[in-house]
């Protein structure tokens, strides 16, 4: 049995989920997270990267995880990801292409990012005698930054993907009966977008605005410290009916730029595949466990909205329970480690 071990170091904590893999789903066996060293992940300081080794190979003591090939997932706002329409061609001619393709979507020279690419639907699936391709380009110094750190922790990067694949992964099958769903991926610095038919991926977008804006929006407006800030979002998050609104009302500006990318992502959708639409929206991150957050995004888009729960189809003991209500903190790693 195949042991996968995913691991999502974010900017406010790193996560941890290792499963006894079988066939698409797994045993967990082991979880956990731990507080990422302050502005280590940013920083290009040796002693920093060194600080948040040590901080990986403190989880992975605590939680007995006993693999040391892991799973890595890479900031989606470092990450250009695209789907992309190209002419139908053979797996071969499409390598040779993809690059003149990247050229045009790619902000960086094409020497200083590895590229890759996976054909999503051929011609005959889109009807339009064009393939529809992923396209990722990650900046070399970004990996070489990953596998410095995950080196120095003494583990051995596999594989490495964006934050809002993994999470997709881990969402997806919690709804297995909806053709198109959004994941909505609410983190701490960044709000990835992600539309998938039929569990393919078909649009992925990063905004840079999260929970880190929420609080500093509500400390400019309420003349709240940092800490304050943070504490009161988590009490009442967005919950209209707390504190007269004056929660919401301070945070709005932010949430406004949040739907309305949301809303252009789904228009954008709608344009490209006629009659179809996001029918069910799935929310994910630590900031997606705001009290009010799903009824919040529900009326304002006026789709379902659910927190994702990427425990659907894992096996876990009584010990894990505690876990529960942990599953939108968890998503990216779980969907690492069901690579």
């Amino acid at each position: 049995m195949k042991t996968n071990l995913g691991l999502d170091i974010g900017s406010h904590s790193i996560k941890l989920i290792e499963l006894y893999r079988d066939g698409d789903t797994g045993t967990l066996r082991a979880a956990g997270a731990i507080a990422t060293p302050p502005k280590s992940l940013s920083s290009t300081l040796a002693a920093d990267h060194k600080a948040l080794a040590d901080a990986v190979k403190q989880l992975v003591k605590q939680t007995g995880a006993k693999s040391t090939e892991v799973h890595v997932a890479l900031p989606e706002s470092q990450v250009f990801t695209r789907v992309i329409d190209v002419p139908q061609l053979s797996q071969h001619e499409l390598s040779s292409a993809i690059k003149w393709e990247a050229e045009q979507y790619v902000p960086l020279p094409l020497d200083q990012v590895n590229l890759d690419f996976s054909i999503l639907r051929d011609g005959k699936e889109t009807g339009t005698g064009k393939m529809e391709v992923l396209l990722v380009a990650s900046p070399k110094a970004l990996i070489e930054k990953y596998i410095t750190i995950l080196d120095m922790a003494d583990l051995n990067p596999v594989g490495a993907e964006t934050e809002i694949i993994a999470a997709s992964r881990a969402l997806v099958r919690s709804a297995p009966s909806v053709r198109n769903v959004m994941i909505v991926s609410l983190g701490a610095q960044t709000t990835d977008l992600a539309i998938l038919r039929n569990g393919v991926l078909a649009f992925t977008r990063s905004i840079s605005a999260g929970g880190e804006a929420l609080s500093r929006a509500l400390a400019q407006s309420l003349d709240f410290n940092q800490l304050q800030a943070e504490e009161y979002k988590k009490t009442y998050g967005v919950d209209k009916s707390q504190l007269e609104g004056k929660i919401v009302a301070a945070i709005k500006p932010i949430m406004d730029t949040i739907i309305s990318e949301m809303k252009r992502a789904i228009l954008f959708y709608q344009e490209h595949n006629k009659n179809e639409s996001a029918e069910v929206i799935l929310l994910s991150g630590g900031t997606a466990r705001l009290p009010g957050m799903v009824l919040y995004i529900a009326e304002a888009t006026g789709i379902e909205v659910q927190l994702g729960n990427p425990w659907v189809g894992i096996r876990r003991d009584q010990r894990f329970a505690v876990l529960d209500p942990e599953g939108p903190t968890f998503t990216v790693a779980i969907g690492l480690s069901l690579r």
